[in-house]
């Protein structure tokens, strides 16, 4: 891989028109016209030392830069540095002199202007300047030399994405393979339940927006999207492995190519499995594995045309191939009917009647009183008390924690004899600023107070919708740092609550 980065630099730097001189450029007659859409990019001499904004004692000499801006039509881009030691591979991607997620204006004289979306605690300027004339981008380097950012074909996107890859090269400090669990396999624990169990008298591990370890579709915001994004280090098959039995899916309204696709996403950010995949990724555990069964909670945030999301997901969970993996909802729903099978619980309407069930008043409460007006109407119109804790909005750690504490204390104290048993979703997981490290923060908080209220209570607690389930430590976006997120302790602390007396 070295030889062939190396290569990739050297043709990078001869189809490269940078300049270090101040060049004048006359902006664009008609700049209403300009298709700034697109990836950008600059190699260019600069030497110096790249810090890490992570760890300053993390440095690395460079004498060559690339800069690759990518732009939405969204007005929403993302500008990804990589620093070069003779002509290799990356010795670091970002550090502190400049990198991240912006928002841009472009203006009737061709300016644009670019605002970064949060402060990374770095020395490049949080707000430039880029002008934009003759399909070139004029913008400043690393040292506020003047460059010239050419607009990258599919070959350079390739050439690129390979060095976004390297993420750093040797700087990083951990891997994420390396803290996955080994020798864990949870596959068939539900074994274990009686057949006449109600399903909302258990408690099953679940984990939000799951599938956010299986690789984002969008190469050039693939970084974005790991530093923003990313709750999960599992993909959806080493979770069912370890033993995760419910899956917050968000499948959006992807547009791929000219068609239309469902994609498992985190709101914009798309990661590379399709819904059709998700589904049948369950259904061959479920095979596999017939004493199991799933639950699967519907949320959308980026699609704005709901109509033909709901036609096509319809069409999709009701098509030949996996509508007889999906359960009818009831109040009280054995473990028995279930096993085998996959319970949709959507906060989405797509159908007149839906394919499980439906969850209406589900909202980012505080207070348990307001968090126990939901329901679950099923296909025959009844409705089914839901009690749902996922308050993320504006949080502080404090009330989070004593929120999760609260829904755990009502759901041990549920009658489970009453004809419609209230169920119970419960999350640790939230943020305190809108990034992946902040899910890890939260997590290693939150998850760790499950446990340990767990370990001195008996009953069932619901669905626990937690971060980075499975995972012990999780590697920070940069593998630069480790974050205790006990993932692997929460989801067998969830397990064995079953099997308490």
């Amino acid at each position: 891989m070295k030889g062939l980065l190396a290569l990739a630099i050297s043709s990078i730097a001869l189809l490269t028109s940078c300049s270090n001189e101040d060049n004048t450029v006359t902006p664009s007659p008609d700049p209403q016209t300009i298709q700034l859409n697109g990836t950008w990019y600059c190699v260019y001499d600069a030497t110096g030392v790249a810090v890490s904004e992570d760890d300053q004692s993390v440095k690395a000499d460079y004498d060559l830069v690339a800069d690759i801006y990518d732009f939405s039509a969204e007005g929403v881009g993302s500008l990804q540095r990589c620093f070069f030691r003779d002509d290799t591979e990356p010795v670091m991607v970002q550090g502190s002199l400049g990198y991240g997620q912006f928002y841009y204006t472009s203006t009737a004289d061709g300016q644009v202007s670019m605002t970064l979306a949060n402060d990374f605690g770095q020395a490049y300027p949080k707000n430039w300047e880029a002008s934009y004339a003759n399909d070139m981008i004029t913008v400043k380097g690393v040292d506020g030399q003047v460059l010239l950012l050419e607009r990258a074909d599919q070959e350079m996107k390739e050439i690129l994405n390979a060095l976004l890859e390297q993420n750093g090269g040797g700087m990083e400090k951990y891997n994420v393979a390396d803290y996955k669990p080994k020798g864990v396999n949870n596959s068939q624990w539900m074994k274990q339940l009686s057949d006449d169990r109600l399903v909302a008298d258990l408690s099953l591990p679940g984990s939000h927006d799951a599938c956010t370890a299986e690789g984002w579709h969008n190469p050039y915001l693939a970084f974005a999207f790991e530093l923003t994004a990313k709750c999960q280090d599992l993909t959806i098959s080493e979770q069912l492995k370890v033993g995760v039995r419910v899956f917050d899916l968000r499948p959006e309204h992807d547009l791929d190519g000219t068609k239309y696709v469902l994609r498992c996403s985190h709101g914009p950010a798309g990661t590379k499995m399709y819904v059709s995949d998700f589904f049948k990724t369950l259904k061959q555990f479920l095979a596999d594995n017939p004493t199991e069964f799933c639950v699967v909670t519907v949320d959308l945030s980026a699609t704005k045309k709901k109509d033909a999301w709901g036609k096509d997901f319809s069409a999709l969970v009701n098509s030949a191939e996996l509508k007889s993996m999906f359960a009818d909802f009831k109040a009280r729903l054995t473990v028995g009917e279930m096993r085998g099978k996959v319970l949709i619980l959507s906060k989405e309407v797509y159908a007149d009647k839906p394919l499980g069930g439906y969850c209406y008043g589900w909202d980012s409460y505080l207070e348990l009183e307001q968090q126990k007006k939901a329901h679950i109407t099923a296909a025959d119109g009844s409705e089914t008390p839901l009690w749902v804790q996922d308050y993320w909005q504006d949080i502080t750690l404090a009330n989070k924690e004593a929120a999760l504490v609260r829904m755990l204390e009502a759901s041990v104290q549920r009658d489970m004899t009453a004809g419609k048993p209230a169920w119970v979703i419960n999350y640790p997981s939230a943020y305190l600023i809108p990034f992946s490290d902040s899910y890890r923060e939260v997590a290693a908080s939150t998850n760790q107070k499950t446990i340990d209220w767990l370990s001195n209570h008996k009953g069932p607690v619901g669905i626990i919708y937690m971060d980075f389930a499975g995972m012990d430590e999780s590697p920070d976006y940069a593998a630069a740092k480790l974050y205790k997120t006990v993932g692997m302790k929460l989801v067998n602390a969830v397990i064995n609550q079953n099997l308490k007396e």
